[in-house]
């Protein structure tokens, strides 16, 4: 066991296993929500506890991504950066983005409302639920702009390799784009390697929803300007007297048009305090050992496995084919084991309050599924 199970909410009854979906809260947040709203009561002395949580954050934030804390902004979800990089930057007809069939609809779909400009949406077809940085690279060329891609697969689970695929972008003058929502809290994700990195972080972070943590590589596009724009975008407020000049914040706050969701991010400071005790590299050897224990009874089962085996293409999420997932998901709920079912698969996602019990008791009752 690498954490007490006792940590988290509604663990005394079930065994937890999606991650991928949802993630237990940490009794902890409690009082991290129970200081938000003693410092909303506080008028303009709370907003500056307020700042002083924010900052904090986003300093932890920069330490798990390995980046400087001015590169990172927060945003509402990944879908909401990923629609921020497609406004944000300067397309020409005959531009293409490269992304892969089996992503995640928020990381594809943003991109489809730039064909009226003109530019390509090129999909990768997967080989066998696999996308190797090959693939993805026999599809750029030297209009391509943007290769977007999921660090860890939300479908299939697998993990890119991202300094290879890091080397082969750059090398063609593209930008990388990276979700990072599957692998971030449960893997290290040295975000320096893209351009852009956004994570949810209502899953493997720990956190709730209404804030994500969005990278700008600020080292390699300087220049990049905000595309939606508010009273938190200037470096400095102007006032009344000249109300339509600004200078966007040199940090990547500018992306940030608004205030965050405030009580969202001090939740999301506390779990952000709670995974570096544990450190990210012990999870990783955790949540591999798990999943390799989840890889190892499905093939036994005869099941056809969507996920990389070799533990440097893979974290905590595995998945296997179930054309009827949905009925599976809610006959294991209805036993105690929580999964996540969708397209025609099943995730089973282990994560640091896991244990191997929970793997096996999963694996024993799945034996007994007369629906897989």
């Amino acid at each position: 066991m690498l954490v007490p199970k006792d940590d988290f909410i509604g663990l005394d009854d079930q065994v937890h296993l999606c991650a991928g979906g949802e993630t237990p809260a940490l009794k902890s947040h409690q009082d991290a929500v129970a200081r938000f709203f003693l410092d909303k009561a506080r008028g303009e002395d709370g907003r500056d506890q307020f700042e002083e949580t924010y900052l904090k954050c986003k300093e932890r934030a920069g330490r798990l991504f390995n980046v400087s804390p001015e590169e990172i902004a927060f945003l509402s979800s990944t879908s909401e950066g990923v629609n921020l990089l497609a406004h944000a930057l300067d397309w020409e007809p005959g531009d293409n983005v490269v992304v892969a069939d089996v992503e995640f609809p928020s990381d594809v779909l943003p991109w489809t409302r730039l064909e009226r400009l003109g530019v390509e949406l090129r999909l990768v077809r997967h080989r066998e639920w696999q996308v190797s940085v090959a693939d993805l690279e026999s599809r750029i060329d030297s209009r391509t702009r943007v290769v977007a891609v999921s660090l860890v697969s939300f479908l299939t689970g697998q993990r890119q390799l991202l300094h290879e695929l890091s080397r082969a972008v750059r090398s063609s003058g593209a930008l990388l784009s990276v979700d990072a929502t599957h692998a971030a809290g449960a893997v290290p994700v040295e975000a320096g390697l893209a351009d852009f990195v956004m994570s949810s972080c209502y899953k493997w972070l720990l956190g709730a929803h209404g804030v994500s943590v969005f990278y700008w590589n600020r080292s390699r596009l300087p220049d990049l300007k905000p595309p939606f724009l508010g009273w938190h975008t200037p470096a400095t407020l102007t006032g009344w007297r000249h109300p339509t000049r600004y200078e966007p914040r040199p940090d990547a706050a500018r992306f940030e048009p608004g205030n965050p969701s405030w009580i969202s991010v001090y939740i999301l400071e506390n779990a952000l305090g709670y995974l570096s005790r544990v450190g990210v590299p012990e999870i990783e050897s955790y949540v591999l050992e798990l999943s390799e224990r989840v890889l190892h009874g499905l093939a036994e089962l005869g099941l056809e496995i969507m996920t990389p085996s070799r533990p440097q293409e893979r974290a905590g999420n595995v998945c296997f084919v179930a054309p009827r997932e949905k009925a599976v998901m809610r006959w294991l709920d209805e036993r105690g084991i929580l999964i996540w079912g969708d397209s025609q698969r099943i995730r089973v996602s282990t994560h640091l309050y896991n244990t191997a019990d929970d793997v096996e008791a999963f694996l024993e009752t799945l034996k007994r599924c007369p629906l897989v």
